[in-house]
């Protein structure tokens, strides 16, 4: 008995001294970008490498990387829509369209949130059917200006929306 109560003493004493379990730490959330210079420099860099991936899956379907590993959200939804609309009438874009200038508009460093006012130029650019004759239309704008909002995905920005700009000269 004399045992069992020094073992129990012991015990007490062993487990008083261990210092508390450690608590995980709770994460804050911090900016993936130091300056707003950086945001901004990624953010062009996004778009332009998510139009690169555009024109080179117009040359190879299978290039690599594709158009949507740069989108999310409502990009990615009308990217998909756009390209099951194009197979279902049998058309095909062929050439290279050109960002012909990049201004930042707002990055919001909480949110993540970039957006930015870019000019396209699609005159290298033809629509053609599923027989290969150019169907692009006589009047269609080779020069417009978009707004694309980007967002803070892990360490990277990603497009979430592209819409025609309101003021569409470029």
């Amino acid at each position: 008995m004399a045992a069992a109560t020094l073992s129990a003493a012991m015990l007490l004493v062993l487990v008083g001294c261990t210092p508390p379990a450690p608590v995980d730490p709770t994460p804050t959330p911090t900016s993936a970008f130091a300056t707003e210079e950086e945001a901004f420099a990624a953010a062009e860099e996004t778009y332009r490498a998510y139009v690169d991936a555009v024109n080179a899956r117009r040359e190879d379907s299978r290039s690599s990387p594709t158009p949507t590993d740069f989108l999310i959200g409502d990009a990615l939804e009308t990217d998909i829509e756009t390209e099951n609309l194009k197979a279902a009438e049998g058309l095909t874009i062929v050439g290279a369209s050109v960002v012909t200038a990049i201004e930042r508009i707002s990055w919001a460093a909480d949110d993540g949130e970039a957006k930015l006012a870019v000019c396209m130029d699609s005159s290298g650019t033809r629509v053609l059917d599923n027989t290969g004759a150019d169907v692009t239309p006589a009047d269609r704008q080779e020069n417009y200006a978009l707004t694309v909002e980007l967002e803070v995905v892990g360490d990277a920005l990603l497009i979430a929306s592209t819409q025609q700009a309101a003021d569409t000269s470029c």
